[in-house]
């Protein structure tokens, strides 16, 4: 028993150690990080996070049927594209649209077509 609480104790200690060797190496890699630009993939992977999030709020957007709706998001500008039933519609999807945190511009290139065409 004497034994496992002294390996307890040596854990514990080795741990409590490292926690600010942990601290202080991740406040320098965000140091790094946040004075250099961001590189192709992480541009990608804004783009396809703020592509989601306009998506969303389309689909839940009341009176809007985004079935044959395409997002396409570049750097904060928002191209929509595609087919809605109705003209009130483009309207609907641009201010919603506008609305997404991280949205700088929205071209609406939305054309009115009856379901079924």
């Amino acid at each position: 028993m004497k034994g496992t609480k002294g390996v307890r104790y040596v854990l514990l200690l080795a741990v409590v150690l490292s926690a600010p060797i942990v601290q202080a190496q991740g406040s320098d890699t965000e140091a790094a990080s946040a004075s250099s630009a961001p590189n192709a993939k992480e541009i990608r992977v804004a783009n396809r996070l703020l592509r989601k999030a306009v998506l969303r709020t389309l689909s839940r957007t009341k009176g809007l049927n985004v079935d044959r709706v395409v997002v396409v998001a570049k750097g904060g500008a928002i191209l929509l594209e595609g087919y809605v039933p109705e003209n009130n519609q483009i309207d609907l999807a641009t201010s919603a649209a506008q609305a997404v945190p991280g949205v700088a511009t929205v071209t609406n290139r939305l054309i009115v077509r009856a379901e079924g065409h």
